[in-house]
């Protein structure tokens, strides 16, 4: 499959399932990893302090935590190799392949057990009632019906279980949503189109999938210019990354406060199943 196919949940242009898988599992082989961009580390700061506000109470390990998609363990911030000292099990799914060898590589090397498997988030191999926990960010909105997945997510949350979904804030102050259509438009943004949402829009579907929002926050406050040429020049010139880190260090410093988080590029959803 050309690697140029383009996902337009939108339009729905690419279901079938194989072809999906295809374009992810290529997409992970060509791509270079960003674990160490000094923007990805602000971003997994806020992912952990998300865990540490939202996703456990004690240092003691409880409950079975499902992340959804091991795109970041595999090439990003590492997350569960962060959080999982607090979570009697860590399961991880994941459509390509190449994102749960990957990712389970990674895994391994650290010395965390995980139970991976390669599946589709809108239709999971669990049972009903399977998770305390569930965290996904940047997932949900390359699917043609994010509400699918909303759906899926309650279905394999417990009762009173807790989760974090992350989506795309289409009202970033920065005109993010419009520059990302934009590059998929022209070609440049190579997984293609995705959904963005607003707060009152977002609660709105996770209501009606079963999920009550109980807080609002996200993992970072960044422009998303500063994050994409941060992103850039890791894979590409990684030497002249320092050149932005004056603009890195002020955004760290906003997202301090909730407020600022709450409105950057990613919403993160704090929700528990009625």
């Amino acid at each position: 499959m050309n690697n140029n196919t383009k996902f337009d949940p939108i339009k729905s242009k690419v279901e079938n399932d194989q072809e999906r898988a295809e374009f992810w599992n290529t997409y992970s082989k060509n791509f270079v990893a960003i674990v160490n961009a000094r923007s990805t580390k602000s971003y997994l700061k806020g992912e952990i302090d998300l865990f540490k506000n939202y996703m456990f109470k004690t240092n003691e390990k409880k409950g079975k935590i499902l992340k959804l998609d091991l795109w970041n363990e595999a090439h990003h911030t590492e997350i569960l190799m962060h959080v999982h000292q607090y979570y009697e099990e860590i399961h991880g799914i994941d459509i390509s392949p190449h994102v749960v060898e990957q990712a389970n590589k990674n895994l391994i090397n650290k010395k965390i057990k995980a139970f991976t498997t390669v599946g589709d988030i809108r239709n999971m191999p669990y049972s009903e009632n399977s998770f305390d926990y569930l965290y996904t960010m940047g997932t949900i909105e390359h699917l043609p019906d994010p509400k699918v997945a909303m759906r899926e997510i309650c279905r394999v949350l417990k009762k009173g279980g807790r989760a974090i979904i992350g989506v795309p804030n289409k009202y970033e102050w920065f005109g993010k949503s419009l520059a990302l259509d934009f590059f998929a438009y022209i070609g440049i943004k190579e997984d293609g189109y995705e959904f963005s949402f607003g707060w009152g829009e977002l609660k709105r579907q996770l209501n009606e999938c079963g999920l009550e929002l109980i807080d609002k926050d996200g993992p970072y406050f960044m422009p998303w210019p500063i994050r994409a040429a941060d992103w850039f020049l890791s894979q590409r010139f990684p030497k002249l990354c320092f050149l932005f880190y004056p603009f890195i260090y002020i955004s760290e410093f906003f997202s301090n406060f909730k407020f600022f988080r709450k409105n950057g590029s990613l919403l993160a959803a704090v929700v528990q199943k009625k």
